[in-house]
């Protein structure tokens, strides 16, 4: 078994010094005062000694072990890091901060046991890591001591998918079973009307009260129930960070684009449709679809994966084809062409398309050009920042009135009620009149 080499400590080296010199003194000049003075530090010293040897550790103290309690965790969730060391150790441990985590205590932990735990609270989606873990063993008297310094470990904070304030109705359910409300008629629970019987009905729906009443059988007919596919796009070609004046938590486009993908998922894979994501970008890969709690874990720990380090630009992805409708909810700023043409594209081969807006209200935000101070950081480039950008959502404006007079919804992404009208107003027009292609 590995061990780690154990020095004296310093308050060995000191009672091994005092008590030896006093001793020595007090022999050579006949003090009994100095004798006294260093037969106790040099018992503490002697019984450290003989503890060590007693506990076999002469080689040294064994090589801590770190066992996390959930390497995955939703965002703002807390798990623990364990230390196990050897029993009856005094045990500390250091770690350095990292951002948007908190460790509790803040910086380390002490502990008179054979174990330490460190409470690590992920602020924010992605990857969290701890470490490198700086330990210190020590003996139960503080005469020996070993320290290590374990590798870093990886855990993963996924985006917590929030509940939508929002109807699960779709305007066009394609599935074979679910609990979206069809116009065909067939094998369901809601009512369509009371007729007369014909052949090939099922014998369990008929209406004995109105077939007793008209002296006719007649039997219930129903509405099908089915499910549907849904599909979500993500656009991660840039991310947007927020304004400098912004909060310290303010999030970036891809935070509000993964908070979004994550709540529209487990919304829809709630109510038993199959969800798939596509990305445009490079720092989600493409999820196929699936349906239940599974596809909600694969979904979200494809969504934590995405680094923010990673700023490498890259061509966008497009979607080659898509299903007539199939439900799309597209995730984006609306600042790359590539993306708003994608949207052009989903709506030509039928697909039901709802529009995300994920560009952080900070940018754009004309507050500061009256007269509100800018955080002085020393940047040169933040003097026509909110200028620059004031204009650029000015010319976004362009693109989002056109993708509403389109027939495609956009509405921002502000928390969990940020889908409930557009959902109602797009179930609302599935009887609309339509514009005829000539």
């Amino acid at each position: 078994m590995r061990s780690l080499p154990a020095r004296a400590t310093a308050a060995m080296v000191r009672a091994v010094l005092v008590g030896c010199t006093a001793l020595g003194l007090g022999v050579l000049l006949g003090r009994p005062a100095l004798i006294l003075l260093g037969l106790p530090v040099l018992s503490w010293a002697l019984i450290a000694v003989t503890r060590r040897i007693v506990e076999d550790r002469e080689e040294g103290f064994p090589v801590p072990v770190a066992q996390p309690g959930q390497r995955t965790v939703e965002e703002g969730g807390t798990t623990a890091l364990t230390l196990r060391t050897a029993p009856g150790a005094l045990t500390a441990i250091t770690v350095p901060m990292q951002p948007h985590t908190h460790f509790s205590p803040r910086y380390g932990s002490l502990a008179a046991d054979s174990s330490v735990r460190l409470r690590i609270r992920a602020r924010r989606w992605g990857r969290v890591r701890v470490g490198p873990v700086h330990t210190l063993v020590s003996d139960a008297l503080g005469a020996f001591r070993a320290q290590a310094e374990l590798p870093a470990l990886t855990l993963r904070a996924v985006p917590a998918a929030s509940v939508l304030d929002a109807p699960v109705e779709v305007p066009t359910p394609i599935g074979v079973s679910g609990m979206h409300l069809s116009r065909r008629r067939g094998d369901g629970t809601a009512l369509s009307e009371v007729r007369e019987f014909r052949p090939g009905d099922r014998l369990h729906r008929v209406n004995w009260r109105v077939t007793s009443r008209t002296g006719r059988l007649h039997t219930n007919a129903t509405f099908t129930e089915q499910d549907t596919e849904v599909l979500i796009v993500t656009d991660t070609i840039t991310d947007i960070a927020p304004a400098p004046w912004a909060a310290d938590d303010a999030p970036s486009s891809l935070d509000m684009t993964v908070r979004a993908t994550a709540a529209v998922a487990r919304h829809y894979l709630t109510a038993g449709d199959r969800v798939s994501l596509y990305d445009l970008g490079h720092l989600i890969g493409p999820v196929p679809a699936g349906t239940g709690p599974r596809q909600l874990r694969v979904l979200t720990d494809a969504l934590a994966r995405a680094g923010r380090e990673d700023t490498t630009m890259r061509l966008p992805r497009r979607l080659r084809s898509v299903r007539s409708g199939t439900l799309v909810v597209v995730c984006s700023p609306l600042l790359h062409k590539e993306a708003v043409a994608q949207i052009g594209v989903l709506v030509a081969h039928g697909a039901d398309v709802i529009v995300v807006d994920t560009l952080p209200p900070s940018i754009g935000d004309v507050s500061p050009l009256r007269g509100k101070p800018l955080r002085q950081d020393g940047i040169a480039s933040e003097r026509f920042w909110p200028e620059a950008w004031a204009m650029r959502r000015l010319l976004r404006r362009t693109t989002v009135r056109e993708l509403r007079e389109s027939g495609v919804p956009v509405t921002a992404w502000e928390g969990p009620a940020s889908l409930a009208p557009v959902l109602l107003s797009l179930s609302a027009a599935r009887s609309a009149p339509r514009m005829r292609r000539s």
